[in-house]
């Protein structure tokens, strides 16, 4: 059977027809990214590492990508910081703890290099099982997520032999 060279050809052409094919279906059928609408509003993506104890948390739609760094965890207050890649517009935070909600609004980081970091002070304390919820604007479109606050506790570095 090895020798026929009929079947050579057919298993070496066979898995680059169907990964061909799979690319072709997505191009014809696959659902299409829309601009976002001025005054829309879209759902962020929670990434994995929103999920874990990461020291971080990315949110996704589409090209919009942020990410969340808990900077200070005070037993009174909790201070975050939004990176973004593009510039944005205004940034609300709500920190659900115990059936609690507490709003706080983020404001532009002061340093140069940041044109795009705002950072937030709630005052309150972040429940590890608690929720933050996170609202921006970006060009005139709303964007907004509900993400455990797991990932502000960084897991400790375990080195094991």
């Amino acid at each position: 059977m090895w020798k026929n060279k009929h079947v050579i050809i057919a298993l070496i052409v066979a898995p680059i027809l169907a990964i061909l094919a799979w690319f072709a279906v997505g191009q014809i059928a696959g659902e299409k990214a829309q601009v976002a609408e001025p005054g829309g509003a879209y759902p962020l993506v929670a990434r994995s590492n929103c999920r874990w104890e990461s020291g971080e948390c990315e949110l996704v739609n589409n090209d919009l990508k942020m990410t969340i760094l808990p900077l200070e965890l005070g037993a009174q207050y909790t201070r975050l910081s939004l990176d973004s890649e593009f510039p944005l517009a205004q940034a609300t935070f709500a920190l659900l703890s115990d059936g609690n909600e507490v709003v706080a609004s983020a404001e532009y980081d002061a340093s140069p290099d940041a044109a795009a970091q705002m950072t937030v002070t709630i005052p309150t304390y972040a429940d590890p099982e608690g929720m933050l919820r996170v609202a921006v604007t970006v060009r005139e479109s709303l964007y907004f997520a509900e993400v455990p606050v797991v990932f502000m506790r960084p897991e400790e570095r375990r080195f094991s032999r």
